[in-house]
C-alpha cells in the first residue's frame, strides 16, 4: 500500500470529519477486560523488571530495531532487521537501497528523541512537524516539504508494478482542510486525555485513526503515526514500551491493521464512536506488544543463571539474531570447540535453538524471537480479533 499522489479529477464534496472527532464509545466488556489486563501488566512492570541495566539496554536495543525495521517495512522498504542494525549503526548495506536506508535512519533517530524526551514533546502542530522533520531528515527527495503539511494531494492508493493507474482506496483530507482540521483533532486528543475519566489507550487509538484519516503530510504519516503513538503510551505512563515493538506486532498483522483501519475510517464520519473494529485491532495490538516483552524478560531472567561465556554467547545472539558456531567463535574470540560445547548445552536447556543439523550449516537463535508470535497465535483475544475481522471484511 502506498501513498499516491493524485490531483482531483473527480467532483467530490470536501473532506469532512464530525463534530467533535474524538469521542470514547460506550466500551463492551471484552474491551474493558483488555483494558484491565492492559493495566495490570503496566502496573506489574517495575517488578518485573530485575534485570541489570546492560539487559534492560539489550532490550531496548533489539526494539528499537525491530520498530525500525517494521515499521519502515509496513511501507514498503525491504531492510532485514540485521540489516537495519548495520543501518542504525551507522554502516551502509547497499548503494541501491539508499531509500530505505534513510528511512530506517529517520525512524531510529525519532524513537531516540522519544524515548530521551518524550515529557517534553507535546501533542501540539509544532512537535509534530518537528517529529515529521526528524524521520525524514536523511531522504533528500522529501526535503522540500518535511516538517510540513502537505501541499498536494495524497490519497491512499495502491500503485501496481505493471503500469495501471493506481487504485484509491482512501480518500484523505485536502491539503486546505488538512490546516483545518489538525489543529481541532491536536486540540481535542488533549483536552480528552486530560480527563482521567477517559481511558488512555482508547483516545491514542481514536487519535490515530483520525490521524491517517486526514493523512496531513506528503510522506511518511504510517510511520509518524507509530512514533506518535509510542510517544502518547510514554506520556501517560505506559513506561515498557521501548523495550517491545508494537511496529513488530503491526507488521505480523499488517492485512488486518489496513482492513479494521480503514473500515472504522469510513464509519467514523457518520457516527464518531464507530470504530469498534479499529479499536480492537489496536488493543489486541498493545497485549501482543507486553506478552512479547514478558516472553523476552522470561528468558533473560533465565539466562541471568547461566555460565559466563553462555551469557556473552546469548547477548550475541540477541543484538544479531542467527549466528554460526565459528561467527560466536571469533566474535567472541575463543576456540570454535568450546562454543559448540557451550551450544550443545544451552540448546539442551532450550535456551537456544538450533537451525540445521550439518555442522557446517549448523547456525543458532534464541528461541525468544518467536515466543511472541506463537503466543498471539494462540491467545484467545487476538483470535476473536482476526476471526471477527475476517467474517466482516474478509
Amino acid at each position: 500500500m502506498s501513498e499516491g499522489l493524485f490531483e482531483d479529477k473527480d467532483e467530490r464534496p470536501p473532506w469532512q470529519a464530525p463534530q467533535p472527532m474524538i469521542v470514547v464509545p460506550r466500551l463492551q466488556p471484552r474491551i474493558v477486560q483488555r483494558l484491565h489486563e492492559i493495566g495490570e501488566f503496566n502496573g506489574r512492570f517495575a517488578r518485573l523488571v530485575e534485570l541489570s541495566p546492560d539487559s534492560l539496554q539489550q532490550l531496548k536495543r533489539v526494539a528499537t530495531i525491530e520498530s525500525a525495521g517494521s515499521s519502515t517495512r509496513i511501507e514498503g522498504a525491504m531492510l532485514s532487521d540485521a540489516e537495519v542494525e548495520k543501518v542504525l549503526d551507522g554502516m551502509s548495506v547497499s548503494p541501491f537501497r539508499s531509500r530505505d536506508e534513510a528511512e530506517v535512519k529517520g525512524y531510529g533517530e525519532v524513537l531516540s528523541r522519544i524515548f530521551d524526551a518524550h515529557d517534553q514533546i507535546q501533542l501540539t502542530e509544532n512537535w509534530i512537524k518537528q517529529l515529521h522533520q526528524i524521520l525524514l531528515a536523511h531522504s533528500e527527495k522529501d526535503s522540500r516539504h518535511r516538517g510540513d503539511y502537505k501541499s498536494v494531494g495524497n490519497d491512499v492508493a495502491e500503485v501496481y508494478d505493471d503500469g495501471r493507474p493506481p487504485r484509491i482506496l482512501f480518500r484523505t483530507a485536502s491539503p486546505a482542510n488538512t490546516r483545518f482540521w489538525m489543529p481541532r483533532l491536536l486540540e481535542e486528543t488533549r483536552a480528552t486525555l486530560a480527563d482521567p475519566e477517559n481511558p488512555k489507550l482508547v483516545v491514542i487509538a481514536d487519535f490515530v485513526m483520525w490521524f491517517l484519516a486526514i493523512h496531513p503530510f506528503q510522506d511518511g504519516n504510517g510511520r509518524l503515526s507509530r512514533a506518535i503513538t509510542t510517544l502518547l503510551m510514554l506520556k501517560h505512563g505506559y513506561g515498557y514500551v521501548p523495550y517491545a515493538s508494537m511496529e513488530k506486532v503491526i507488521e505480523d498483522n499488517k492485512a488486518g491493521y489496513y482492513r479494521t483501519l480503514r473500515t472504522s475510517q469510513l464509519k467514523a464520519p457518520i457516527d464518531p464512536s464507530d470504530y469498534l473494529e479499529w479499536l480492537e485491532f489496536f488493543m489486541g495490538a498493545v497485549l501482543a506488544q507486553q506478552q512479547n516483552l514478558q516472553a523476552r524478560l522470561d528468558v533473560m531472567r533465565e539466562a541471568s543463571q547461566l555460565p559466563e561465556l553462555q551469557k556473552k554467547i546469548f547477548g550475541l545472539l540477541e543484538v544479531h539474531g542467527v549466528l554460526s558456531t565459528p561467527d560466536i567463535a571469533r566474535r567472541l574470540q575463543v576456540p570454535e570447540r568450546t562454543v559448540r560445547y557451550h551450544l550443545r548445552q544451552m540448546t539442551e536447556g532450550r535456551v537456544v535453538e538450533q537451525e540445521g543439523t550439518a555442522r557446517k550449516t549448523r547456525r543458532y537463535r534464541l528461541p525468544l524471537r518467536q515466543i511472541g508470535e506463537r503466543q498471539r497465535d494462540s491467545d484467545p483475544s487476538w483470535a476473536v480479533i482476526h476471526k471477527e475481522a475476517m467474517e466482516r471484511f474478509g
